[in-house]
């Protein structure tokens, strides 16, 4: 009896043993792992998986594409450099009016266009103005050269922003966003019901606010590369003068006069009611006051 006992005892204990095995390994597998026949429903629409397929809906034969790395690589080594080139003149001219429609005629014969023109005299009558013109990129050099003919150049100066790298970029991130849309029209194609119908076209219309955001900007930089940007300052010289500093002294005189003739109108304001006061009171005690006592004496 003790034996079988005993045995009864072993046998638990061993079951036991079993039964903590068999718990701590199934604690120590990852969270998102699953038993045999299990799967997933969810359907990562974005680089970040910000989208999953509604339930219900069969998964879309998905649309190969390349590595990103080696798609981006593959796409600096293809695209030209793209360089926004910009520059500045200051030219001193005998003519203002001369010189603006030469820059004008350099402008027209470069197919390019006039962004932003203003002008205006200064004081002493000389004529000033500056002119933003656009100009195709591989004509850019020429147009400057052309230019500096136009008066004595008094300052210059060229610069290039490199945007091939931030081009390259939103072109790749374009094609991922319109790959994305093309999927997520064939899933808006199986949907069975409205509440589905409706997850899509949300995602759908993110998708399509980034498309145009991006197309936009691509736009912007392949307009600024393709045209350059020339800001010319024209002025005429200012005339030489000397002066012995009487003009300006006549100057302060008759500011001076002026001011103290104000002042002076200032005080007869402030002292005429006071004077006005002191008048009535004087014709009441010289003469009004003997008048009232000849009466009363001769009563």
């Amino acid at each position: 009896m003790k034996i079988e006992g005993y045995k009864k005892i072993a046998v638990i204990v061993v079951l036991c043993v079993l039964a903590a095995s068999a718990g701590f390994m199934l604690a120590s597998l990852p969270q998102g792992s699953k038993g045999p026949g299990s799967h997933q429903k969810g359907y990562p629409m974005g680089e970040g998986g910000g989208f999953a397929l509604p339930a219900g809906l069969p998964m879309p034969t998905p649309v190969p594409r390349a590595a990103p790395e080696s798609q981006y690589t593959n796409a600096y080594t293809e695209t030209n450099r793209k360089i926004i080139q910009r520059a500045s003149l200051s030219i001193e001219v005998e003519d203002f009016q001369t010189s603006y429609d030469a820059v004008i005629d350099i402008v027209e014969r470069s197919n390019g266009f006039i962004s932003d023109s203003h002008s205006y005299v200064t004081n002493t009558g000389r004529k000033r103005g500056d002119i933003t013109i656009r100009v195709p990129a591989d004509k850019f050099l020429t147009v400057i050269a052309e230019i500096e003919h136009v008066g004595d150049v008094k300052s210059k100066s060229i610069t290039g922003e490199d945007v091939t790298e931030e081009y390259i970029d939103l072109t790749a991130r374009l094609n991922n966003s319109e790959r994305q849309e093309q999927r997520l029209l064939e899933i808006l194609d199986m949907a069975n019901n409205t509440r589905e119908v409706l997850e899509v076209e949300r995602e759908i219309w993110r998708v399509r606010s980034e498309i145009e955001r991006l197309t936009g900007r691509i736009k912007y930089l392949e307009n600024r590369v393709e045209l350059a940007t020339i800001s010319v300052s024209l002025y005429e010289p200012e005339p030489i003068t000397h002066s012995w500093g009487i003009r300006g002294a006549l100057r302060a005189a008759f500011c001076g006069f002026v001011s103290v003739v104000r002042g002076l109108i200032i005080l007869i304001g402030y002292a005429l009611p006071i004077l006005i006061l002191v008048g009535a009171g004087w014709l009441v005690k010289t003469k009004l006051m003997p008048g009232l006592r000849r009466k009363k004496g001769g009563e």
